[in-house]
């Protein structure tokens, strides 16, 4: 059910951006794209500032407040610059089916990123939320779109022989915040006993030979 209702919020932004237009709907999903790759790299310099307190909500929280300062930020910039300057018009067509479409992706993009900040905070393992669907079929599809989207700007800000991959930075951050329930414990190992101790006897006694 999770999974159908990104598509609802996919096309309610599909129908919102038609009516702003391709132009708008472009640098919009830009910005998103951005913000949600900042949270996802930023996170490991914020949460380690002494100031921030560690919690079970942490991670979230801190990665929610990168995104949303991000695309303020972005969104600012591009109004100043570029859309609040001048408009682009594109034919009726490619206008409506083209917004259209960036419009669900830019929507789909936004549900994916909060289901994520919801799959590390404990309330993924409320009964609720996993009849919802935030099962781990969904959870592994969230993890696909979003490195999907973070490697598409990683090939033009990273290097080749980055030290971390998006994969690596979003399935690791997942791992790191599983319940302890989901650890298995170690393997008992029984106690060997203990070798009988040889201990050295007499000395043979030397031959005597007759004088």
């Amino acid at each position: 059910m999770a999974f159908w209702f990104g598509i609802l919020i996919g096309g309610i932004c599909a129908w919102y951006a038609v009516g702003v237009g391709f132009y708008e709907t472009w640098t919009m999903l830009f910005n998103i794209i951005i913000s949600v790759y900042l949270a996802v790299f930023l996170r490991p310099v914020i949460v380690n500032i002494p100031a921030v307190s560690d919690t079970p909500y942490t991670n979230a929280l801190t990665m929610l407040a990168i995104a949303i300062a991000s695309f303020a930020i972005l969104q600012g910039i591009t109004y100043t610059f570029l859309t609040g300057q001048f408009k682009v018009s594109f034919p009726r067509i490619f206008n409506t089916l083209g917004t259209g479409f960036l419009g669900f992706l830019a929507g789909f993009l936004i549900w994916n990123f909060v289901s994520f900040l919801i799959f590390i905070t404990p309330i993924s393992q409320d009964t609720f939320m996993k009849g919802f669907g935030f099962k781990e079929q969904f959870r592994q599809s969230n993890v696909s779109y979003l490195s999907g989207w973070c490697n598409l700007v990683n090939t033009v800000v990273s290097s080749r022989d980055g030290k971390i991959t998006s994969e690596e930075a979003i399935s690791g951050l997942l791992k790191s915040t599983e319940p302890e329930a989901k650890i298995k414990p170690a393997e008992r190992v029984e106690p060997t006993e203990p070798e009988e101790e040889v201990r050295p006897g007499p000395p043979p006694e030397a031959d005597v030979e007759d004088m």
